[in-house]
């Protein structure tokens, strides 16, 4: 059993973006009865993650209006739109609690990843010595990494539209890939075609 085997993680949720090539608030179109941040969110709830961080920015007002999921959420807004991922990455991992040991990057718009997906990556983390965990399904690798809170300045010095992506070439020796075997993580919503096609993966569709 390794020192982390009780370790706090949270996940932090980036829901803050324009979505320019949707033409709409993607975070709230309409998934089954639920809408697609609701959806990642009450998925998150449903694992073992201990603190849950939403960063809003645009249509933030819309969005918190029609949030039904609330067990210890916490809303961080981004003003610094202009900022890219970057910035909500920054106001994200600031507002973690510090008895947290690390940290989920959660896309808002990946509302398939399963509950025992989150949990795969959470425990793979607890029993490595791994600063970045990523899961791979099929080969391909995706969404959420794992972040060891080590390596959160790293992330806040990040500028512009840049994800964590930008910090694995230095931490390649301390990168765990966990096998997952959930589609969900390499599913998201970029534009109305994206949206379409994960409709139909929904039940009743």
């Amino acid at each position: 059993m390794t020192q982390r085997s009780n370790s706090r993680i949270a996940a932090v949720v980036l829901a803050a973006g324009n979505s320019y090539r949707m033409g709409k608030a993607k975070q709230l179109l309409p998934l089954g009865n639920s809408t697609v941040l609701e959806r990642t969110l009450k998925n998150l709830q449903d694992s073992t993650v201990d603190e849950f961080i939403l960063v809003l920015g645009a249509s933030a007002e819309a969005i918190q209006k029609q949030l039904t999921v609330s067990r210890n959420l916490k809303t961080v807004l981004n003003p610094d739109l202009g900022g890219g991922m970057s910035s909500s990455l920054r106001k994200g991992l600031s507002a973690i609690n510090p008895d947290i040991a690390a940290a989920l990057i959660v896309l808002a718009d990946q509302p398939f990843v399963q509950p025992v997906t989150f949990n795969q990556i959470i425990e793979a983390y607890r029993r490595s010595e791994a600063r970045i965990v990523i899961p791979i399904h099929n080969g391909s690798r995706g969404n959420p990494v794992l972040l060891d809170r080590s390596i959160f300045p790293e992330v806040m010095a990040l500028k512009g539209d840049t994800g964590v992506r930008a910090i694995f070439e230095q931490h390649t020796e301390e990168i765990a890939k966990v096998e997952v075997a959930d589609p969900g993580i390499l599913l998201d919503i970029d534009n109305k075609e994206d949206y379409e096609r994960l409709r139909i993966l929904e039940p009743g569709n």
